[in-house]
Order: structure tokens, then sequence, then C-alpha cells
């Protein structure tokens, strides 16, 4: 699992450090601005002395994946970013990730009634819509490196399927991203691990495992009768995020 911290040098370009948990170590590149949108970053910095008005719509939007934060407010400035090690860059992600998660799991419990409200509708009316909003939502609020919800689906029979009689099929479907979900037609693989948490699907929400030295984290829920396995790549994990997304999914299942 790496973490990549960008930092914004111009208008124009972009130094992008990759650090690699595994081996400790870090590599540099710079790139086009344009990439940006293209890139999954854990932390962007820039510098309030640039005029980056140009782009200023891009940073907008990314801070909705991740932490955006103007170099000043950590005592940095862009010559010192290229010459930080690894543990100096660690120590940078994690302040500003922390206080990042916090004011999204704040956000989240300021605005329950209504996510859940608004995620009810969607189970009801949408259910991709329902797992790509609660995989963003689940995102922001752990701050996840990679994340993936599998869950039960309906395959809709062809048209000429149809004429002979096939009717819906109960299958698996999977929603996955590091930045943005998508949502992916379930295999064997994901049958399989469905299989194998088959006894876990008891409780509305419930911590399966949690490794924090490989910053893993499985978890298991039930809407209804459809089981649901959420396995996530992070950094922390604590009790405050846990009680939000208990809280998030007791709402959910609640009677009207």
């Amino acid at each position: 699992m790496s973490i990549r911290i960008g930092f914004i040098k111009s208008a124009a370009q972009l130094v992008i450090q990759t650090l690699d948990q595994a081996n400790k170590s870090t590599k540099s590149i710079v790139i086009d601005i344009t990439e940006l949108k293209e890139q999954d970053l854990s932390l962007l910095l820039f510098s309030n002395e640039d005029d980056l008005s140009s782009v200023q719509d891009i940073l907008n939007n990314e801070g909705k994946f991740y932490p955006v934060s103007p170099a000043e407010s950590l005592g940095l400035q862009e010559e010192m970013f290229e010459d930080l090690n690894y543990e100096e860059l660690i120590d940078l992600y994690a302040k500003v990730n922390a206080r990042w998660i916090l004011n999204n799991n704040i956000n989240t419990i300021e605005q329950i009634y209504s996510s859940v409200t608004y995620l009810k509708d969607l189970w009801i009316n949408d259910r991709n819509a329902f797992f790509e909003e609660l995989w963003f939502i689940l995102k922001t609020n752990l701050a996840t490196h990679e994340l993936n919800i599998i869950f039960h689906d309906l395959k809709e029979p062809t048209e000429k399927q149809k004429e002979k009689g096939a009717k819906s099929q109960l299958c698996y479907s999977f929603v996955s991203g590091k930045k943005t979900p998508q949502i992916f037609d379930g295999k064997e693989k994901e049958a399989k691990i469905m299989q194998d948490y088959e006894k876990d699907f008891i409780d509305q929400f419930n911590i399966t495992e949690f490794d924090s030295n490989k910053g893993q984290l499985v978890a298991t829920a039930r809407i209804e009768l459809s089981p649901i396995l959420i396995m996530a790549k992070l950094n922390t994990f604590n009790q405050l995020q846990q009680s939000i997304i208990t809280g998030l999914f007791a709402g959910i299942t609640a009677e009207k």
C-alpha cells in the first residue's frame, strides 16, 4: 500500500512523492497539472503565494476525495517538499489526514438524518446508486486507499431470454475503486468470498476483521435480507468512525 502526496509547483506542473510503506522509500515524479484528475492522491498541497486561480475549480473538486491543504499551514515551502524523507512525509500526511477525517466525521454526524433518508430512497429506487453513494461515504469517513463492497444483485435476462421465459437471477456485484466508484459484475471470486463470510451476515453492521499493521478492514452488514461485505485498505480506524458507520446502517435498516 502506497501513499501519494502531491505539491503544485505552478498552475502548470505538479510534483508527486510516492511513499512505499513496505520498503519505506520514496519516488518523485513531475506531471502536467491537466493530469491531476486522473491521479489517485492521498494528499495535495499548494502554496498560497502562487496564483492558482486557473485551477481553483480542479482543487475544489479534488478536495472531495482527499485532503487539499495550503503548505503554509504546515510550515512547509515548495523547495522543501522534494527534500523531505520518508518519515517526514509520513508525519506530514498523518497530521493533515487526521484533521480531514475528523472534519468528514463531524459533517457526517451533522447530516446523518438527511444522509440516511437519501440512502433509504436509493435502496428502493436505484440500488446501484445506493452502493456508489455508500462507497463514497465510507471512503471519505475512513480515508481508504482501496474500498470494495460486494452485494447481492439481480441479473436481468436479455430480450431473447425473456421470450423463452427466463427470469431475473440473483447474483453478486461489487463496487470498487481508489478514488471514484465503479460497479462490476461479480465472478466466482466474489461468490467464494461471500460464502466464506456467510455466517457473519447477522447484524446490521459488524467489524469482522481489522489488522492495524496491514491496514486492512473487513466488515459485514445486512439490509433486509441482503448481505453486504466491505473490504478496505486504510491507515487508521477508530471508535468514532466505527460508531458513525454503525449509526448509518442502523438508520438505513430502521423501521419507518
